[in-house]
């Protein structure tokens, strides 16, 4: 019988109309090639078109996903659109990055998405996103912010500067009049030093028409190079299918041109500045926004004629090739891959794909615990659950025991702050890490998660709702047991009241480690987390008795089951109780199977004498034996440590871990 609990998956898909050669298709390429490792290797990237020659060049170069598909995938978390057709497709959370602002743009996303409410919606620049602020208000979209195309190296291939020499400008684009290419011969006439060498070729469009009219404005411009004597330094070449390497179109040059008459943001501009060269762009251009006038680069107007354009030009790219590479390269620092663009646009990329591991007004941070030695595709299985989560103002830390070789790559894979030992790992140092972490918390609440464990998706929403409905400062709830490969209601524990447990004694713990979401003010002022957790309920109930001392409140919440409890050989409970022994109870009953036992030996060994024992001497003989024991672990300070405890034989029947 299949199980009623259901853990959603991860797996966002990306729909793009087709991966010819293009700004949109390139962008989308390396979008994915941002994202964390753990959500990179759930994606599905869907063309609607078998043309992608950017595909072949970019596996070469290392891209890689979870899938490439023609065909649309029938179950993905969420849809990711590109100048994607969402039509007959599942619905699911859709998000939809803008990239152009010119009028064929607007009426595109017009008549594509007017059947689409409630997307969430980026743009590729700031001049995008007022484009179609009213269009979004209007759709109920929500706006998350600007997502600009990455950019994918980061290195300095700027040639040297002669005042005196040639000028080596870089044009790189489709052949069209919209995007300045008459601009170029008028330019080579009114300045004799410069070379101008043009990324481009009548093939980088896929349809007959469009290749027709490319090749129309090639033979037109170089007609007119021709005409004006410049041909000879016109060096035209053909625009390559790689969307990962463009140095080679870059080196030597000193500056670049970006033109156009109107652009959503101009990713040659950023790949210029990513080289350590500088640009001249129109203002009309959204890469306008990161341009410093005398920094990075200059601003001009544009015009429709291109002679007038021509010699505004070339005023801004004599004094622009005299600019800093290291300026350039430090503008663009956000935008490539190769430096920052991963952590810079983090959130805006998890946003888009439903994801986001760090929201910016968090309430609630969780502390996320793994130790080296475990299998880390379980933590992949608890990020999972953190994602789905209904209520979404939360963020992580990664809490992990081992050394930084270890941790730094795990930090690394989900995109997520740090918190290590930096040591071997061992038991007694999973208290530690949360005590770091609450002791850094800025949120109202804390919430503790192990590797192991999972959250239902709607755990946080539930939990803060009732920890201010019910004005208490700890909330937990019942679990679910995860057990090869089922999911159940976990029955036997906890088993009795809350209010039961505040006796000193970890035996009596009846609330959940990894269900509980607490007040992190209320957990520092109760001590926080012990320093070490030595002995039985140290990684825990200690805190909670500690809250309780202090007056916190607590409520159980034993109307759900929100957490999934992963049953497996490493549970920690069983490293714990063979270390520091077994519970007090665990010992009581040992202590008196031992003394039944010893009594049993002696009714064999004397059958006249047992008779009389068992009515008088023996009944109170097993009586003193069970009060000395008794004695024995009152006097005790509770659970307290017994030191080198052999590991106990797991007993076969299901136990409950109190401490878990």
């Amino acid at each position: 019988m299949a199980s009623k609990y259901h853990l959603p998956r991860v797996n966002p898909c990306f729909v793009t109309h087709n991966l010819a050669l293009g700004g949109a298709q390139t962008a989308v390429l390396r979008y994915i090639s941002a994202l964390p490792e753990w959500v990179r290797e759930r994606t599905t990237l869907y063309s609607q078109s078998d043309d992608m020659p950017l595909l072949d060049a970019a596996e070469k170069n290392g891209f890689s996903c979870g899938e490439v598909t023609r065909e649309a995938p029938g179950d993905p978390s969420s849809w990711f659109l590109s100048y994607g057709d969402l039509s007959g497709l599942p619905q699911r959370p859709t998000s939809l990055v803008l990239h152009s602002w010119d009028d064929a743009g607007w009426r595109f996303i017009n008549r594509a998405y007017d059947d689409l409410h409630g997307m969430t919606v980026a743009g590729v620049s700031q001049k995008v996103l007022d484009r179609y602020a009213g269009w979004a208000k209007e759709k109920n979209h929500r706006v998350v912010g600007v997502m600009t195309p990455p950019v994918s190296e980061f290195t300095s291939a700027k040639g040297v500067f002669d005042p005196k020499g040639r000028i080596v400008v870089g044009w790189m684009g489709r052949p069209l009049e919209s995007k300045g290419l008459m601009t170029l011969p008028h330019l080579l006439e009114a300045e004799p030093r410069m070379v101008i060498r043009a990324w481009t070729g009548a093939d980088t469009a896929g349809l007959e028409y469009t290749q027709r009219t490319q090749r129309e404005a090639l033979e037109k411009v170089m007609k007119l190079a021709e005409k004006l004597g410049v041909s000879d330094r016109l060096d035209i070449r053909p625009l390559d299918f790689d969307p990962f390497n463009y140095r080679h179109r870059l080196e030597g040059c000193h500056v670049l041109l970006g033109n156009s008459e109107k652009e959503g943001f101009l990713l040659t501009a950023a790949e210029a500045l990513s080289c350590g060269i500088p640009v001249v762009v129109t203002k009309s251009c959204g890469i306008a926004d990161f341009i410093r006038n005398g920094v990075n680069g200059y601003l001009i107007d544009w015009n429709a004629n291109p002679k007038k354009l021509a010699k505004t030009a070339q005023k801004a790219l004599l004094k622009a090739a005299t600019l800093s590479t290291a300026d350039c390269l430090a503008s663009a620092a956000d935008l490539s891959l190769g430096a920052q663009y991963a952590q810079s646009h983090a959130r805006i990329l998890g946003e888009m794909t439903g994801t986001n591991l760090q929201h910016e007004d968090a309430t609630v941070t969780i502390g996320l615990r793994i130790h080296k030695g475990t299998d880390v595709t379980k933590l992949d299985d608890a990020v999972q659950s953190i994602a789905a989560q209904t209520y979404r103002k939360f963020k992580v830390k990664l809490l992990v025991d081992g050394p930084w070789s270890f941790a730094e790559p795990l930090a690394k894979r989900y995109g997520l702050p740090l918190i290590c030992t930096g040591l071997e790992p061992d038991i007694e140092h999973c208290s530690w890490l949360h005590r770091q972490a609450v002791a850094e918390c800025d949120t109202e609440y804390y919430k503790p998660l192990d590797y192991d464990d999972q959250m239902m998706p709607t755990y946080l929403e539930r939990a803060v709702h009732m920890i201010e409905l019910k004005k208490v400062d700890v909330y937990g709830c019942l679990l679910l047991t995860h057990e090869n490969g089922e999911i159940t209601p976990r029955l036997h524990w906890p088993n009795k009241g809350v209010e039961t447990m505040f006796t000193g004694n970890s035996d009596d713990n009846m609330l959940p480690h990894s269900s509980v979401l607490m007040r992190a003010e209320v957990a520092r002022r109760a001590g926080n987390y012990q320093e070490s957790a030595i002995g039985l309920g140290a990684d825990d109930y200690h805190l909670w008795n500690r809250i309780h001392q202090v007056g916190g409140a607590f409520y159980r919440d034993d109307e759900v089951r929100n957490i999934v409890y992963r049953i497996h050989e490493q549970n920690s409970l069983k490293i714990r109780r063979a270390r520091f022994g077994d519970t007090q109870k665990k010992r009581k009953e040992s202590l008196l199977q031992k003394a039944a036992a010893a009594a049993g030996i002696a009714v064999m060994a004397t059958p006249a004498a047992a008779t009389v024992g068992c009515t008088d001497d023996g009944a109170e003989g097993a009586k003193a034996k069970d009060s000395g024991a008794e004695k024995g672990t009152t006097e005790a300070k509770p659970d307290a440590p017994t030191p080198n405890a052999a590991p106990e034989t797991p007993a076969k029947e299901k136990t409950d871990p109190p401490h878990s």
